[in-house]
């Protein structure tokens, strides 16, 4: 089978792709992977097919994860993005999809929602958050308000709408173009006169699946990117790691809005404050590790399935796949989001018992940092997140989604 998948963002959007990938391709099935081009290189090593879509990835995150960000905002922020270069993109996605058996697709990659309708081949959503309608929690990336059940699920409508009058504006002109109908209010949530099937690659463990979630709507378990056990720097982190206590790791990913000097400098001057070692890593925004004491070591990207078992407590933005990383390591987590799902995140590591409140970027002051991160000492923080480290250790994601994608096709 010949899948390809359709995943625009950051490299948290493309990693699960590059584990899934790896069990596919033991059971005979072929990926290719579209993305932004800075992924290119990674993927290809892993011998996977690889497809480019033109956009401005640190833009992107700048207009849809940055901070205070609301609805009304991140649809203009698509729209933007869209139109910077929308043939190019558009031209991108369809081509992608050609010769495709199956098509996957993420959020921000609902582009091929419509490429399939017009190639007519079957497809499948994969999200890394909850993105249909439940009275559980609103629509990540919403207001949480306190309203209860009825707001929760209007949030939904409300990002359905939204979506919709975008689709109408930027995307019927295309929509003909391939020969389709206008797009008159429908929803992405099914094509072909049924449901879209729904891969959902996060673990019941923190996030379990809500009862009005139909069958269609799948939790497969996170999908884990096999990593080799060498180590992949230097002696320096080497010589760290082994120089004294277990210290924290503090890394922000793909985060690019914010002043990341004031970031640093409320990072450091908590550090100072609790007498914590830690490894700071920089994502796409870089730190000046110039200023770095000696308790702190500055590194660039390093596995997280290979650093995370060695150190004590992480302390992240709350990307769905950092957070996974963190816990499936067992080790007590502390959110700082930015935007997007990571509040959403933040805030089921809490009510799992497995951190401190999240914080927001925004709302960060060295006084509340320095306290969180007295809190990840907390035995019982520890003793929680190991316990759902084991139930993550017995679920086997990618697995589970191979058997779904079978089935829907027709292999089993």
């Amino acid at each position: 089978m010949d899948i390809t998948a359709i995943t625009i963002g950051s490299r948290g959007d493309v990693q699960p792709f590059l584990a899934l990938g790896q069990a596919l391709r033991r059971r005979g099935h072929r990926l290719r992977i579209a993305a932004f081009p800075r992924f290119q290189a990674d993927v290809e090593k892993r011998g996977f097919s690889f497809s480019t879509i033109h956009g401005d990835e640190d833009r992107m995150m700048k207009l849809l994860i940055g901070e205070g960000v609301s609805g009304k905002a991140y649809i203009d922020g698509l729209t933007t993005l869209l139109n910077q270069n929308k043939r190019k993109i558009l031209g991108d996605v369809c081509g992608a999809c050609k010769g495709a058996d199956l098509i996957l697709y993420t959020f921000l990659g609902s582009l091929a929602y419509h490429a399939a309708e017009s190639l007519k081949i079957p497809c499948m959503r994969v999200n890394f958050w909850p993105a249909d309608r439940t009275g559980s929690n609103p629509m990540p990336g919403m207001p949480a308000l306190p309203l209860g059940g009825w707001y929760n699920r209007l949030t939904y409508d409300l990002s359905g709408i939204g979506f919709s009058i975008f689709t109408n504006q930027e995307l019927n002109g295309w929509r003909a173009e391939l020969g389709l109908p206008k797009w008159a209010g429908s929803s992405y949530r099914t094509l072909f006169g049924r449901p879209v099937e729904t891969l959902y690659a996060y673990s019941e463990a923190l996030a379990p699946k809500p009862k009005e979630w139909g069958a269609h709507l799948h939790l497969t378990g996170f999908w884990s990117l096999e990593e080799r056990a060498a180590a992949p720097m230097g002696k320096g982190l080497l010589r760290f790691l082994e120089s004294g206590d277990s210290p924290v790791y503090i890394g922000f990913g793909s985060m690019v809005g914010g002043s990341f000097s004031e970031l640093q400098d409320i990072v450091l001057e908590s550090l100072k404050k609790t007498g914590q070692r830690a490894i700071l890593s920089s994502g796409w925004r870089k730190f000046d590790t110039a200023r770095f004491p000696p308790n702190v070591y500055g590194v660039d990207t390093v596995p997280h399935g290979w650093l995370f078992p060695r150190v004590k407590a992480v302390v992240h933005h709350g990307g769905a796949g950092t957070t996974a990383a963190g816990l499936r390591a067992g080790k007590p987590t502390l959110v700082v989001y930015f935007g997007g799902d990571q509040r959403f995140w933040g805030n089921r590591v809490y009510r799992a018992g497995a951190g401190p409140r999240p914080i927001a970027r925004k709302g960060l002051t060295v006084k509340r940092l320095t306290r969180s991160l007295e809190l990840l000492e907390d035995t019982r923080l520890q003793q929680n997140a190991a316990q759902i480290a084991r139930r993550i250790s017995q679920e086997n994601g990618c697995e589970n989604a191979c058997d779904i994608m079978e089935a829907y096709m027709g292999y089993l």
